[in-house]
């Protein structure tokens, strides 16, 4: 059972963008709002996220329903009550009525008041119908993580607990216990198979079809890239990098390897290395890195590499400037021109990640654990 947690206090930037550049993150910025790995595109009858007052605010329903809970509007009230499947409440109709519009909106889980103030932002009723309600005010009521990343709001329901199979880590289980996501280090050998992540790929190749035809049916289906889980799992060896977390984390970064967002998928960039959200120049610094093999080409967003490996290696490189203080290891060659504007050795872990390879990154590091990686555990499937 899920246990869900309100807000005893709420984190005063975790969610807001109120440090983000305006001139970037305008009030008429187009928002995209991915709920547990699900895009939810703007429609006539569907809001999207809107920045109000440098603040998100998403469409409660929308991401209440998602999340699997039950939403109901109270007029009588203008209380909105989400009720969770832990509630086993019976909706009733309220038949009350309505109260007047100055009457402030407020928002229940479970019978439990979720207290908006200035800080927060208050809920509100859009032209279009909806209740638009402040991002930050929500999110941990209802047990999720919540990002922000280039434009993009992510919404991901938190597991009760996410153990790692014994029979996966090749030990007992402590070993199991020292694999928990929240510990479970970027350094070492990899749990999942090379084999596991292509039988991923392939189950869940049917949803990404369906998904890239139903939003993006200008770019359509990306074919993966020939042999990438065993590229991520050989090169992570040569630097003591788990590949398969490298390779889940490639998954988040590139839609399933689909690039429908600014860096495409002929650039063989699977993490996003040098997209800022600023078209190149084509003038930016390689920093020693081989030109025939690494290319900044005007216009596009992010480095192209001249072939997958290289790509993978790039990535995993920088993986390796974040966790370890060593020097490349032997026989390697740099391909991350940004391998030196990391601060050397300052994660260990995937959730160290948080804040630092993604800004803000809550939840960044625990989502490529729990949504990319663990499915593809065999366990995940039994």
């Amino acid at each position: 059972m899920r246990k869900h947690k309100f807000l005893a206090g709420i984190l005063l930037t975790a969610w807001s963008v109120s440090a983000l550049p305006a001139a970037v993150y305008a009030e008429d910025t187009a928002l995209q709002l991915i709920i547990n790995n699900q895009l939810y595109l703007p429609t006539e009858e569907q809001a999207g996220p809107a920045l109000v007052n440098e603040r998100v605010y998403v469409p409660l329903r929308l991401v209440g329903e998602s999340l699997g809970h039950q939403v109901q509007w109270l007029p009588s009230q203008r209380r909105v009550a989400i009720w969770t499947e832990e509630s086993a409440h019976v909706v009733e109709e309220d038949s009350g009525e309505a109260a007047a519009e100055d009457v402030p909106i407020t928002i229940t889980v479970d019978d439990t008041l979720l207290s908006a103030d200035a800080d927060t932002g208050q809920p509100y009723i859009a032209a279009e119908g909806h209740t638009m309600v402040p991002l930050r005010l929500v999110g941990e009521a209802l047990d999720c993580d919540v990002q922000w990343q280039d434009g993009v709001v992510i919404v991901s329901q938190r597991p009760a607990e996410v153990v790692v199979p014994p029979d996966n880590t090749g030990g007992t289980q402590e070993d199991a216990e020292a694999h928990r996501y929240d510990s479970l280090t970027i350094q070492g050998k990899h749990i999942a198979t090379a084999e596991q992540l292509n039988a991923y790929l392939e189950r869940k190749e049917p949803d990404i079809r369906a998904m890239m035809e139903r939003n993006y049916p200008d770019i359509g289906f990306t074919p993966f890239p020939e042999g990438i889980a065993e590229l991520y799992i050989s090169i992570g060896e040569k630097y003591n990098i788990r590949g398969d977390l490298a390779f889940a984390q490639a998954l988040k970064e590139t839609g399933y390897f689909q690039f429908y967002g600014s860096v495409k998928s002929f650039q063989n960039n699977f993490c996003g290395l040098g997209a800022s959200g600023v078209e190149n120049t084509g003038e930016e610094a390689l920093n020693g890195v081989d030109p025939t093999r690494v290319y900044s080409i005007p216009k596009l967003h992010g480095l192209t590499y001249l072939t997958v490996a290289d790509g993978v290696e790039a990535h995993i490189q920088h993986l390796y400037a974040y966790t370890s203080e060593e020097e490349l290891p032997e026989g390697c060659e740099l391909l991350d021109p940004r391998f030196h504007y990391v601060k050397r050795g300052v994660a260990k872990t995937w959730l160290d990640l948080d804040g630092r390879w993604a800004i803000p990154g809550v939840g960044y590091g625990e989502s490529i654990i729990r949504d990319y990686w663990m499915p593809a555990l065999p366990d995940a499937n039994s």
